[in-house]
């Protein structure tokens, strides 16, 4: 990260504040009067804008060289200056570029990027021919470039990147005198072509990152060998990498990930000596990593995972003095980790995560006195961990977890001692030990996340937790431990995330646990998570005894998970306190008594689980305002009265409820008695004298498409990379860090939102976003997707909107950001979830679509249809109506497709449109 921020900065803003600036400083602006020509096409350049700020700033006088962000020069002695220069970066500009820019046929340098432009490009611009510098970043420009910019002769810099731009691109690239061109995160497409090398000799960076580019890379034998930087990230390039390669002697950054080469890195790698950045992740690379780093003495980062290398960790990477970066998990890398580390005092991250490493931790780790996240996870480890790591005294984050560990109690005495640690993953280790009950007073006092899980601890809650004031997500689950839960663990003012789920605890739940303060409400308490960028934030809870699953997201559920114990007495009415609780599963104990109708005021709350227990009395009817409800079960206890009825609980399956029999549905008005549950649908059979209306079959298919929507990035991610291609043991976490270390593509900042016409959310502003989600709060998460959280948001007109925020590590994350947004704008159906805009913020990508209430394809064809076999219960009733039945199945199979266990067969967007367009409904009401 480090490096490709000191690359944008350099290249793109260095050149133009030294260059550009000094050169302003010997032209005296005020001297002569400003060209009329000049002065009208700025003004009408401005005319075009539509916030006006521009308008306002410029006056009206003629000397437009005195104006904010307009440069003027003498133009071979005539009386009236010319403008060259106008650089108006980040000046909150919206509309479109006038075609008068065109008009200003002095200029040299032109920097409009970091706005909010949109529209196409004027092919005037090519009429620019003094232009020498172009920049054009971070706007919403769309359409085809070619006849803008193809006659710009004197061109040098060129970036137009993080736009819309959308054709072939490499036919209409010819720059005789071009030094930097910058293309990513577009649309463009073709083949990798010798004519951009051929015409552009002096060539020295080339960024083409996250764009539709394919085909082989054999036309690289045409450039420059002097080129600096070659950036091709997040695109669909093939096959080996040519032998021209391996002879750009220059190349101080070069980045590959997220493509799909293949073959094997040949040993030629050693003549590229000058690398700073060497990145070849998410793809299919195989056989050995060629050891060959003796003279890489400026390297830096080495990123290499998600691929299939196999053999051992080069030995030689052991003269890379100022490696900071190594990342290689993911992989099929094996033997013992015997890399000299002593030599490399500069590395701040490793991750071998994910491969077949066997023997001992390296006890040599301990030389790396700047290392901040070290993952060692999902490899064959054993040992103890060396004393020594004690002297990291700069590691912020550290998983160990699903190795063959020993000795906790020593791991806790050294690991203590690493004053900065925040984040602590040892699940799966340690076997069948007892938890230590005792560290030192001053130990773990950063730490925030500790995760123990599935290691078959025995003995109590250890009390020395209370000591971890910082304390936020705590994991202690599919242990052995048992006694009661501590009354203490309500003094954790920062727990927000508790797990002792599947171990032995007896006793009651300890009335401290309704005053966590960290779930009171969602700010008190709570740690400040943007201030650490290495904490691994939890997407979900694997249901089997896997312990817990990590990645990399941007926020933890607020969470409270204590079943399958033998926990007894009942419920706390003050549990209704924990207003910011999204999770609460108390299942599988033996906690008796009545349901709190006080849990109604957890208005947050999206899973409640509190089942098998011996729970009696009824099922409070004020639970119809748990309006985020998305999970329920009081399955197996000794309930009984009516049902709620209305809101969610009417999509929740009779599987909730079984085992109960007391429950009803509803009053039968004439006997006044329940329903049995069981018996409180129609079989599929069974007809029904009700009309059914449009607006019915509109609801139907409108669940349809939420599936459809959060499906979508699922598929774009498996069908094009294969970074979950390699087994990863299901029984652990995923962790994924390093928010300071994307890919080039992650690494540019941009806060644009771009609402599409249709949409009914107009003039909304990033700002109004943030404040409409709370700035991402937890307690506006409604649910979770593969790749990020789904957020509520309460828009300024009053609208709801549903935010999906795409965060991470994963270096697909841009292109299936770009996919999503393109599939779905380009599939309208007025019977699916639109998607109202979206937007680039930060590190981040924002996709808005319309709110719907009734939960997701997912939840109601897999639970109602493959575990309880009953197809009719994804219908309302009010809308079943036997006439109708060969339509309602049929749209019934056309989201059964798009659920396929097999993601390649799922069909595209595309074609559920014209499937649902041809569903007929004869008849049916208005």
């Amino acid at each position: 990260m480090v490096l490709l921020r000191s690359f944008l900065l350099t290249l793109f803003q260095c050149c133009v504040l030294s260059w550009f600036f000094c050169l302003s400083l010997s032209l005296d602006n005020g001297t002569k009067s400003c060209n009329p020509s000049d002065l009208a096409a700025l003004k009408d350049f401005a005319g075009n804008l539509t916030n006006g700020s521009i308008v306002k700033a410029w006056s009206n006088d003629s000397v437009c060289c005195n104006w904010i962000g307009v440069f003027c020069g003498d133009n071979n002695g005539e009386s009236v200056n010319r403008v060259t220069k106008l650089i108006l970066s980040e000046m909150s500009l919206n509309g479109t570029i006038s075609p008068s820019l065109a008009k200003l046929d002095q200029l040299n340098v032109l920097n409009l990027s970091f706005n909010h432009l949109e529209g196409k490009l004027p092919s005037e611009f090519s009429n620019l021919k003094m232009l020498k510098f172009l920049d054009l970043s971070y706007n919403m420009l769309s359409g085809p470039v070619a006849d803008a910019i193809s006659g710009l002769d004197s061109i040098e810099v060129l970036n137009i990147s993080s736009n819309s731009f959308s054709e072939e691109f490499f036919h209409l690239v010819e720059f005789p005198h071009l030094l930097a061109l910058n293309v990513s995160n577009n649309s463009f497409t073709g083949r990798f072509s010798s004519r951009l090398c051929n015409s552009s000799k002096n060539l020295h960076t080339l960024h083409l990152s996250s764009n539709n580019f394919d085909g082989n890379l054999e036309s690289l034998n045409n450039c420059n060998k002097s080129l600096q930087r070659l950036h091709l990230d997040s695109n669909s390039f093939s096959g080996p990498l040519p032998d021209s390669l391996y002879s750009m002697l220059a190349l101080e950054q070069l980045s590959l990930s997220g493509n799909n080469f293949s073959g094997q890195l040949s040993n030629e790698l050693s003549k590229l000596s000058s690398l700073k950045s060497l990145v070849v992740s998410a793809n299919r690379f195989s056989g050995e990593i060629p050891n060959v780093f003796e003279n890489f003495l400026q390297l830096e980062q080495f990123v290499g995972h998600a691929n299939s290398f196999s053999g051992s960790l080069p030995s030689t990477l052991a003269f890379c003095t100022k490696l900071r970066v190594l990342d290689l998990k993911n992989n099929s890398l094996s033997g013992s980790i015997d890399l000299n580390f002593t030599g490399l005092s500069n590395l701040c991250s490793l991750d071998l995560a994910s491969n077949h490493f066997t023997g001992p931790l390296p006890s040599s780790l301990s030389y790396c006195h700047e290392l901040k996240v070290l993952s060692l996870a999902r490899n064959g480890l054993n040992g103890s961990i060396p004393e020594s790591y004690a002297k990291l005294s700069s590691l912020l984050f550290v998983s160990f977890s699903n190795n063959s560990l020993e000795n906790l109690s020593g791991a806790l005495s050294v690991l203590q001692k690493c004053k900065n640690l925040t984040t602590l993953i040892l699940t799966k280790n340690f076997r069948g030990e007892e938890i230590p009950q005792s560290v030192p007073s001053t130990g773990f006092e950063s730490l925030m996340v500790l995760a123990l899980g599935n290691c078959g601890l025995k003995s109590y809650i250890p009390s020395w937790l209370l000591k971890c004031k910082k304390l936020a997500v705590l994991d202690l689950s599919w242990n052995s431990l048992n006694g009661s839960i501590p009354s203490w663990i309500g003094e954790m003012d920062s727990l927000f995330y508790l797990d002792f789920s599947n171990n032995s605890l007896t006793g009651e739940i300890p009335k401290s646990l309704t005053e966590l303060k960290g779930l009171v409400c969602s700010k008190c308490g709570r740690p400040n998570f943007a201030s650490y960028a290495f904490i691994p934030l939890f997407v979900k809870r694997n249901t089997s005894a896997s312990g817990l699953q990590y990645n990399q997201a941007s926020s933890f559920p607020p969470s409270i998970l204590l079943s399958n114990n033998m926990l007894n007495g009942s419920i706390w009415p003050e549990i209704g306190n924990l207003k910011a609780l999204h999770v609460m599963d108390f299942s599988r104990n033996n906690i008796s008594g009545k349901i709190p109708s006080s849990i109604s005021a957890m208005e947050n709350l999206e899973t409640l689980d509190l089942s098998y227990n011996d729970l009696s009395g009824t099922i409070p009817p004020s639970f119809n305002n748990l309006t985020f409800l998305s999970k329920f079960s009081v399955a197996h206890n000794h309930l009984q009265g009516p049902i709620p009825s209305g809101g969610q609980f009417l999509g929740f399956p009779s599987s909730s409820f079984e085992g109960n029999l007391g429950l009803c549905r509803d009053i039968d008005i004439d006997s006044t008695r329940c329903k049995v549950v069981n018996n409180m649908r129609p079989s599929l059979s069974s007809g029904s004298s009700k009309k059914i209306s449009r607006s019915s079959v509109v609801g139907i298919t409108i669940s349809i498409g939420i599936g459809l929507a959060l499906l979508l990035a699922v598929i774009v991610l498996r069908m094009s990379k294969r970074e979950e291609d390699k087994p990863i043991d299901n029984f652990d976490e995923e962790m994924n860090t390093r928010r300071s270390h994307r890919l080039s593509s992650e690494a540019f900042v941009s806060s644009k939102l771009v609402l599409f016409q249709n949409s009914d959310c107009k003039d909304l502003t990033v700002s109004d976003l943030l404040k409409a989600t709370n700035n991402f709060n937890q307690a506006n998460i409604v649910g979770c997707g593969g790749f990020g959280l789904v957020y509520k948001a309460y828009l300024p007109n009053g609208m709801k909107a549903a935010v999906k925020r795409l965060s991470g590590d994963c270096g697909q994350m841009e292109r299936e950001f770009q996919a999503e947004v393109e599939a779905l704008s380009r599939a309208q159906h007025k019977n699916l979830v639109s998607l109202k805009g979206y937007c680039r913020h930060g590190n981040d990508r924002l996709l808005i679509y319309s709110y719907m209430e009734n939960g997701s394809l997912d939840y109601w064809l897999h639970e109602c249809m493959k575990y309880e076999k009953k197809e009719q219960e994804i219908f309302d009733q009010a809308i079943w109506e036997k006439e109708r039945e060969k339509q309602l199945l049929e749209v019934l199979g056309i989201a059964c497709k798009c659920l396929d266990q097999d993601p390649r067969q799922r069909p595209s967007i595309e074609m559920v449109v014209s499937w649902l367009d041809n569903v007929r409904f004869d008849g049916i009401q208005q």
